[in-house]
């Protein structure tokens, strides 16, 4: 099993991009998938895991789960509470875990990546890099590529 762990900002492609791109280049296809939310970006659900159902579907998966997890963005505490216990729940079941700290507030992806790294290992941190405004919330498949670049940062930096 594989989960996907991503946070929901406003631009929906910066949450769609960075699995895509995973499931192309990496073959990692996810059977779960976990979206953190904000009340301002939950508009945005309903498209967003139709995308992502069709993407696991195109590339010989099965329909991931998907599970909603709703925060409140003055709560720092409960925002980091919330990546904590995804991340917790996903360890105990001896889960593959991929975090996309791409999308949201800074401050969100920050709490994925902490919540990431301590308490043991996750198999990937994933970072879309978009080189210039251009492409920002364009569907991955029409940039250019090299106009971006998927990172992974447990490969290049050895982070865990």
């Amino acid at each position: 099993m594989r989960c996907w762990i991503t946070t929901v900002g406003p631009s929906p492609f910066a949450v769609i991009n960075t699995l895509w791109a995973a499931v192309e280049r990496d073959g990692w296809l996810p059977d779960k998938i976990h979206m953190v939310f904000t009340e301002d970006t939950s508009r945005l659900l309903p498209g967003i895991s139709l995308v992502m159902e069709r993407i696991s579907l195109e590339f010989g998966g099965k329909k991931p789960q998907i599970y909603c997890h709703s925060i409140d963005e003055m709560d720092l505490s409960g925002v980091l509470g919330t990546y904590t216990a995804i991340i917790g729940k996903e360890r105990k079941e001896r889960t593959g875990i991929a975090i996309d700290i791409t999308p949201g507030r800074k401050y969100m992806s920050a709490f994925s990546l902490y919540a990431g790294l301590k308490g043991g290992s996750i198999d990937r941190i994933y970072y879309m890099h978009i080189m210039g405004r251009k492409y920002m919330n364009v569907p991955y498949p029409l940039i250019p590529c090299n106009y971006c670049r998927l990172e992974d940062l447990v490969s290049i930096g050895g982070v865990i």
